[in-house]
């Protein structure tokens, strides 16, 4: 039974010996460098990569309205069609409207023959009262010659001077209601005329004509509904032109101090994710917008008409702003550049699983690398991806 014992016991320490030997023989390293790049020169590019959608430029969505009342009698567009600035494309019922223009035509044409008729009746009127007022005027110096001489009356001078003074203030009279009956019946002209027009303008909005060139992308009235027109203008159809779109790029408060006008700028929309669109930024918004709790600033960019042929209002886009550019520079991938302790830090690779810390200062920050100012050099090898042994606590 002693022998089991000590046989027991010997076993027991030589596989206890035999693991801790396996151990130490394979003992995982303090750092393991799983991938690496090198340091090298290049170009680099600082990027700000933001969100924006894709909108009509102002004036390029019109909404065109009725200003009167009326039933639609022809509509002659729907959603998708394209139309042409000027084109007709709906009519409204315009028999009211047609049957008041000829009772104002008939009386307008009324009120015109009665300013012919004061233009031609009252001077030929006038003339004639001159001519009583002369004859009267010359019977009046006549009576006042004879009675010089006592060869007439005190009555027959009075008589003639009361028929001259009559006569006189009734040339004076019909040229007042000349010059009276004139700017009534000129000013009846042209109220009437002005009314005229007035109905004919009416009569425009029943014939409705497409504004701009674009597609029609909403129609809200059908043939035979009733338009009924009061403080607000009724809306008919929505015309687009797609060939006038713009990109909002709603970029971060924390961003918005390196955007500047003329930037250039790329992206891509969700429905072609290889396809690269370029632009640049033409203003920045100065009022911000609040989403999610967030402020962003809007930087606008106009698209060119051939972009506008392939995109659509509303899309989605993804955009990178570049706002500066260097070539020729020591660069090193992102992943390289650590921040331990407030400190920005590199590990070298310098043997198989070994590396030194050392400090580096940085500048540009690309997509993919970043510009190295000082604390590298050209082919140093750096880790990208590493595993640190733990540090021990106190």
């Amino acid at each position: 039974m002693k022998r089991v014992w000590i046989g027991l016991v010997l076993s027991v320490l030589v596989l206890g010996g035999g693991f801790l030997a396996y151990r130490k023989a394979f003992k995982a390293p303090s750092v393991q460098v799983l991938e690496s790049a090198t340091v090298e020169r290049g170009s680099i590019r600082g990027v700000l990569v933001e969100t924006g959608i894709l909108k009509p430029q102002v004036g390029a969505v019109v909404k065109i309205g009725a200003r009167i009342t009326g039933t639609v009698v022809s509509m002659k567009v729907k959603i998708g069609d394209p139309v042409e600035a000027g084109q007709l494309i709906a009519l409204i019922d315009d028999r009211e409207l047609r049957r008041s223009i000829d009772r104002q035509k008939a009386a307008l044409e009324s009120a015109r023959w009665t300013l012919d008729q004061v233009e031609l009746t009252y001077p030929q009127r006038i003339k004639e009262a001159e001519a009583n007022q002369r004859y009267a005027r010359a019977n009046y110096e006549r009576e006042q010659k004879l009675m010089e001489r006592e060869f007439t009356t005190g009555d027959a001078l009075d008589r003639a001077r009361s028929q001259f003074e009559a006569l006189e203030a009734n040339v004076k009279r019909l040229r007042d209601e000349y010059r009276t009956q004139l700017q009534i019946s000129g000013a009846r002209v042209e109220e009437l005329e002005a009314q005229l027009k007035q109905l004919e303008v009416s009569l425009s909005y029943t014939r409705i004509h497409a504004p701009i060139d674009g597609v029609v992308s909403d129609v809200t009235i059908q043939e035979g509904e009733t338009i009924v027109t009061g403080l607000q203008v009724a809306n008919l159809v929505t015309i687009l032109d797609t060939s006038r779109l713009e990109m909002w790029i709603y970029v971060d408060e924390t961003n918005i101090g390196r955007v500047q006008v003329d930037q250039a700028v790329e992206f891509y929309v969700d429905t072609f994710p290889d396809q690269t669109f370029h632009g640049r930024i033409q203003r920045v918004h100065p009022q911000p917008i609040n989403r999610d709790n967030i402020v962003y600033y809007l930087a606008i960019v106009q698209l060119t008409a051939r972009d506008a042929e392939v995109l659509k209002p509303e899309m989605t886009t993804h955009v990178r702003i570049i706002y500066e550019q260097k070539d020729s520079v020591l660069t090193a991938p992102n992943a390289a550049l650590k921040f331990e302790e407030g400190r920005q830090v590199a590990y070298v690779v310098v043997g198989e699983n070994r590396v030194e810390k050392t400090d580096i200062k940085s500048g540009v920050r690309g997509e993919d690398r970043t510009e190295i100012q000082s604390g590298l050099r050209e082919g140093d090898r750096v880790a990208t991806k590493i595993i640190l042994p733990a540090e021990k606590k106190p």
